[in-house]
């Protein structure tokens, strides 16, 4: 098979695309996948500049779309022709390749209208975003938001689920503000011009938030904890605080870490389950024409290395669709 190899961690990182690769066998509990589409998500340049721990040659890609290939012999919930996405498991060889082998409980089953293109931009930005909202806080209709980092792919589709939601959307970038907004922001903040503590207090009148999605650093989440109102949550996608930020006794705040990935190392069947069961969900509004999958750019296996380099030093916004293969 053909896929994107890893072969050397660090900066630089080394990847070489190889067409010669044994494709892979599904062992029992498992599911082959022919990957008809995958895309860019930060955690993959991520791995590739700091994943000391994968043995070499690796495989990247921690998103799938594409075709159930082949079962386990004990799998019975998937078959053959299956049309699927999977959130892969970043330390086994993933979707940057044409066949890709995953736990039967990581998968989700996608609609036959949704494209395969569409749906590869589903298992990490959009589960990450889905478990940010509905597994982490209480939140209902009509409470204030705060999206630090609106403009990526996690960023985008929490806009869009939170606008679904019901609640008020505050939301950072640097760029783009009228595709936020159409996303379904309500205020943008400009956080090279403006100081978000500052603004958000404006826009509230000082009442602030109900909930902050932090999707940039433990820094930036220990900053914007401020923001938030009594009893408020702090959710943080991409560094977690140790310490709450807050005196004890006074707003009560909730804190919160999204770590999707990590539930293969540190979770089990239900929580991979409750994972594809949030892919699903993403999968029929997507198909619904109810979530934009802001596909900014699609791309092919050959192009991918460029690609990552371009994400990784901060050039795309929305996702960027790697496809593999044509849907026949």
């Amino acid at each position: 098979m053909k896929a994107l190899v890893l072969t050397q961690v660090g900066t630089p990182y080394t990847l070489h695309v190889e067409t010669d690769i044994e494709i892979p066998e599904p062992a029992a509990g498992e599911v082959r996948i022919k990957v008809m589409s995958s895309s860019i998500n930060p955690v993959d340049y991520k791995f590739a500049k700091n994943g000391t721990t994968l043995q070499l040659p690796h495989i990247l890609g921690i998103d799938a779309a594409g075709i159930v290939d082949a079962v386990g012999h004990d799998v019975t919930t998937w078959q053959k022709g299956d049309r699927v996405i999977s959130l892969t498991n970043l330390w086994r060889w993933g979707g940057f390749a044409e066949y890709v082998v995953v736990d039967a409980n990581s998968i989700s089953a996608i609609p036959e209208q949704l494209d395969f293109t569409a749906a590869a931009t589903i298992p990490c930005a959009g589960i990450t975003a889905w478990q940010a909202l509905y597994r982490k806080a209480p939140l209902h209709a009509g409470q204030r938001i705060l999206v630090n980092g609106a403009g990526g792919g996690v960023g985008g589709f929490v806009v869009q689920l939170a606008k679904l939601m019901g609640l008020e959307v505050y939301a950072t970038a640097s760029s783009e503000p009228e595709r936020i907004k159409a996303l379904g922001a309500d205020h943008i903040i400009n956080y090279k011009q403006d100081n978000i503590v500052e603004r958000i207090h404006a826009l509230t009148e000082g009442r602030g938030v109900d909930a902050v999605i932090d999707l940039i650093s433990s820094e930036t989440s220990q900053q914007l904890a401020t923001v938030l109102r009594h009893n408020g949550h702090l959710i943080s996608v991409s560094g977690r605080i140790d310490q709450n930020p807050i005196p004890s006794f006074t707003k009560a705040i909730s804190i919160h870490e999204v770590a999707l990935g990590f539930a293969y190392q540190h979770g089990d069947d239900e929580n991979l389950r409750d994972i594809a069961a949030g892919g699903e969900f993403l999968a029929t509004l997507m198909a619904n024409g109810k979530l934009d999958p802001m596909i900014q750019n699609v791309i092919t296996l050959d192009e991918l290395e460029n690609g990552l380099h371009q994400a990784e030093h901060g050039k795309t916004q929305g996702k960027v669709v790697i496809e593999i293969a044509k849907a026949s």
